[in-house]
């Protein structure tokens, strides 16, 4: 029951970054910015440095995305990438806690609670049912 926990979390959470990802490099910045701001809430300030940020960031969830579906295909063989994301959803909600005085005016406090349960959700879902390594006998 908890390797089926386990996959369903980590394709859930491989999807959603794929397509993150996948959007921020085809789509054209105007539409980034608007998918920006309906999942994450932000209102991004269109400037130079804005596009090569936006490609790095997706190259990077896409990257993640790409690693999550590939644990879901085979959690035992690929234990390892379950600490990546922990690590990536840990200090996302910590991040989040921290900054949350900065963060809060740019987006509604509602998003940011929201954010924070899921971030935290999935850092404990991936904790909880992650494989336990195997012993060689």
């Amino acid at each position: 029951m908890k390797e089926r926990i386990f996959k369903i979390i980590t394709i859930v959470v491989g999807i959603y970054h794929v397509t993150l990802g996948a959007l921020g490099l085809i789509l054209p910045l105007e539409n980034v910015v608007s998918v920006v701001k309906a999942m994450k809430g932000y209102n991004l300030e269109v400037t130079s440095q804005l596009l090569p940020i936006l490609k790095f960031t997706s190259a990077y969830l896409l990257t993640f995305g790409a690693m999550m579906l590939l644990l879901s295909s085979n959690p035992q063989k690929y234990r390892l990438f379950s600490l990546p994301a922990l690590v990536l959803f840990g200090t996302s909600f910590l991040n989040n806690i921290w900054l949350f005085n900065e963060i809060a005016p740019h987006r509604s406090e509602n998003t940011t609670v929201v954010t924070l349960t899921f971030i935290l959700f999935f850092f404990l879902s991936i904790l909880f049912t992650m494989p336990k390594k195997q012993t060689e006998s």
